[in-house]
């Protein structure tokens, strides 16, 4: 197999082969998620902390 476009046509291929099957056995096996929570929070407080602009 001497052709460039032959060579390049077949790595290709093994690229589209080897992703497809990464990806397959992703879906297949789903995320790693150890742990339910999370270990911090996301959530912002509900204080008050705004700077009042009016002169007071």
């Amino acid at each position: 197999m001497t052709s460039t476009a032959a060579r390049i046509g077949v790595f290709v291929a093994g690229l589209l082969a080897v992703f497809g099957i990464a990806f397959g056995v992703g879906s297949a096996v789903g995320p790693w998620d150890v742990d339910p929570a999370p270990s911090h929070s996301t959530q912002h407080n509900d204080i008050e902390t705004e700077v009042s602009h009016d002169g007071h």
